[in-house]
């Protein structure tokens, strides 16, 4: 007979509050840490949030559409945090895209494509000159399926595939930079 829900659940719970005060204890922190958060750096100052930080993020142009889609999504995350905050660091980050049939049918005709979407970024101030803080690589796949005679379902679902790809990577590279600052706290 099993135990019953309530009971699995307290253990869970308690489980959970164990690990997380061990983690505690070892200086972990979340990488976003509450609204108007000020922490004090190893010097002694005060360091500004990590939201105001990351606010002063500029994202540089990034070509092609996908591009486009990049920027925009990385400018919601770290510029649309705060609008109007000065700019205090530069972002250049890229795109790139490979692809690879996945399924065929006994006539040779591909059915699936698989993409794997690759961003690059590096993180510099906007001091004169630049000092590079941190610079990365993210990578991450997904496919999208081919149905016989339906082009316009196959462009609506590589267009979409794209889409995801780019969400994807916009918010591993927004995460990189928002870890890099904080390691970062006297730049």
């Amino acid at each position: 007979m099993s135990e019953p829900v309530p009971r699995r659940r307290g253990l869970l719970l308690s489980t959970l509050g164990l690990a997380s005060a061990g983690l505690a204890g070892c200086g972990f922190r979340p990488v976003y840490g509450p609204e108007g958060e000020r922490s004090t750096a190893v010097d002694g100052t005060v360091e500004p949030a990590l939201r105001d930080r990351l606010a002063s993020v500029r994202v540089g142009p990034i070509g092609e559409r996908s591009g486009q889609l990049l920027r925009r999504s990385l400018q919601r995350q770290l510029e649309g945090q705060r609008p109007g905050t000065p700019a205090r660091y530069d972002l250049a980050a890229t795109i790139s895209w490979q692809s690879e049939p996945l399924g065929y049918r006994r006539d040779g005709m591909v059915t699936r494509v698989r993409y794997v979407a690759t961003g690059t970024w590096i993180l510099a101030t906007a001091a004169i000159p630049p000092v590079v803080l941190d610079r990365g690589t993210v990578r991450t796949l997904d496919a999208f399926n081919i149905p016989d005679l339906q082009f316009f379902a196959a462009d609506a679902s590589r267009d979409e595939m794209e889409r995801r790809l780019v969400s994807e990577i916009s918010d591993r590279i927004a995460l990189a930079v928002a870890v890099s600052l904080r390691r970062h706290p006297q730049a």
